[in-house]
């Protein structure tokens, strides 16, 4: 079996999360001592991740690679979306607006 392979049952190791998202063990542990991510099933060098571990992982990770802080992180995946704020502009800033106006 290759590492970076799901068993037969679809499960992975910690080695296989860490060598498919580019997090490290420690990373991968804070996240689910946070409860960012579910814990796996079992526990020490027994316990599994599922494919949804994986994909929050690199959801995570996209995140964080684009700045997200880990408490909006951390609110995309439980599917909130808060409201941002809007902006102020800037003393200087310019603002363009545009109508479209489509005939009957």
């Amino acid at each position: 079996m290759n590492e970076t392979n799901p068993t037969a049952d679809g499960s992975h190791t910690l080695n296989d999360l860490c060598a498919l998202t580019g997090l490290s063990p420690r990373t991968i542990r804070y996240y689910i001592q946070t409860g960012m991510i579910e814990r796996p099933v079992g526990e020490t060098r027994a316990a599994r991740y599922s494919n949804r571990h994986l994909e929050d992982l690199l959801s995570i990770r996209k995140w964080s690679d684009a700045g997200l802080s880990l408490d909006r992180i951390r609110e995309l995946l439980r599917g909130k979306v808060p409201d941002l704020p809007p902006r102020r502009p800037s003393p200087g800033s310019v603002t363009v607006c545009s109508h479209l106006h489509i005939a009957d």
